[in-house]
């Protein structure tokens, strides 16, 4: 029983800790933000803001030249125990058509801030969400540059059978690329995968399989 009373305090203890920072570093947020189409995409310093408000600090190490790009890894620390919170890769790739005409060191360096801007958005994603200020999770350096198409869910909520959902869900998937996008896809193709398979009627003895 006292183990989960802490464990209880604890969580309500962080959670109002990322309240008290959502309010915090709202400002600098909002105000680094960047408008890509019709979204705001978290920059890197707003990251590293809502990193700061809650006693850590976020940084990336070396940068490897592997096959296909340039990969780094950028971690998430706390200032006052050195306890790492939170890792994540950063990657800019060859077939990236903008990054695959600039310097190397500009390959480098981006494959850092992403790296820095995933590690924090792996802890820290809800605080974004409290800021309720319309900002999509997806780091801005992460968000492709053309403004994606309004995501439609109909084609996967119409499918009539498996084949044509995983049509839809590929289609749907290469068109858009962001996390918040995706999420919601692959939900709509796990509920219409229910339905599907609840219509699927056995040729033989015309029962519900």
């Amino acid at each position: 029983m006292g183990t989960e009373v802490a464990v209880q305090n604890t969580g309500t203890a962080l959670f109002r800790a990322s309240t008290d920072a959502a309010q915090l570093c709202k400002e600098i947020v909002t105000a680094t933000a960047q408008n890509i189409g019709d979204k705001r995409y978290v920059r890197v310093e707003g990251w590293q803001a809502i990193a700061i408000a809650h006693g850590c600090v976020a940084s990336s190490g070396s940068v490897e030249r592997v096959d296909t790009g340039f990969r780094a890894i950028g971690k998430v620390i706390r200032m006052d125990t050195g306890t790492e919170i939170s890792t994540a890769e950063g990657f800019v790739g060859d077939d990236e058509d903008k990054w695959a005409r600039r310097p190397e060191y500009a390959r480098r360096a981006m494959a850092q801030t992403r790296a820095i801007s995933r590690a924090c958005r792996s802890a820290f994603a809800h605080v974004v969400v409290m800021m309720n200020a319309g900002l999509s999770t997806t780091p801005a350096e992460e968000a492709p540059d053309d403004p994606e198409p309004e995501l439609d869910l109909s084609s996967i909520e119409k499918a009539a059978d498996m084949a044509s959902l995983k049509i839809a869900f590929d289609r749907l998937n290469k068109h858009h690329r962001d996390a918040d996008s995706r999420a919601r896809i692959a939900a709509a193709k796990d509920r219409r995968k229910v339905v599907v398979m609840r219509n699927v009627i056995d040729s033989e003895t015309g029962e519900v399989i």
